[in-house]
């Protein structure tokens, strides 16, 4: 029984110290991921806003088109009466 305990014990002991020591790398790569990150969702931002301005535009032009449209029926309705 002691034997067993003492090689659990060890293995315990060897999984610990294997497993541990990483807590400096992982701090400068946690930083570096979240840098990489942000600068990820900055050029999708930046992507993103210029999309959302070209949907605008292509909308001003349809809605100026239609009123001019409107525009134009409205004129033809009020000669005919």
């Amino acid at each position: 029984m002691k034997r067993i305990l003492t090689v659990f014990t060890i293995a315990a002991l060897f999984g610990l110290v294997a497993c541990g020591g990483g807590a400096e790398k992982q701090e400068g790569n946690i930083e570096e991921e979240a840098k990489e990150m942000m600068d990820e969702m900055d050029e999708e931002m930046d992507e993103m806003t210029e999309e959302i301005e070209e949907v605008a535009d292509s909308m001003e032009a349809v809605v100026d088109s239609a009123a001019t449209e409107v525009e134009e029926v409205m004129e033809e309705a009020k000669e005919e009466m």
